[in-house]
């Protein structure tokens, strides 16, 4: 079993999504830290990709000037993740439903559905005028 730590740590990062591998990279280092095992620390990466994607591209709309902030902590057994972007919020009860089966050969839609999926839990937070947050937990 890994021995586990407790931490901060916090990236600023552009709005391009070349930024996504070190993301992935930080991110599965991060979770083992935290003691999650391999399966739980990948999945979290994954959900982890799906919330910086949405910052860049929708968020920040792939504006260069713009930064995705993101902010990791983690203890033993438990890892939370906050990703700003400086974007204009949206409305989550406008977000469809990815399940829908008119829905299902859609090219995009499904990041929050994949977020909430993997993760334990998933908020949002956004100020008006202020950028969007989304803070995600994971406890192992």
């Amino acid at each position: 079993m890994r021995k586990s730590s407790s931490g901060t740590k916090e990236l600023v990062l552009p709005s391009a999504l070349e930024s996504l591998e070190a993301i992935d990279r930080a991110t599965l280092r991060i979770a083992r830290l935290a003691g999650l095992d391999r399966e739980a620390a990948t999945a979290v990466a994954i959900a982890m990709v799906e919330a910086v994607t949405n910052a860049i591209v929708h968020g920040n709309r792939r504006h260069e000037e713009k930064a995705v902030r993101v902010r990791y902590r983690w203890a033993p057994g438990k890892m939370t993740i906050d990703v700003h972007d400086e974007g204009e919020g949206f409305d989550l009860a406008c977000v469809l439903d990815p399940t829908d089966p008119e829905r299902f050969m859609e090219c995009s839609g499904r990041g929050i559905f994949i977020m909430r999926q993997i993760m334990d839990s998933v908020d949002f937070d956004m100020p008006e005028g202020q950028g969007t947050t989304v803070t995600m937990t994971k406890k192992s």
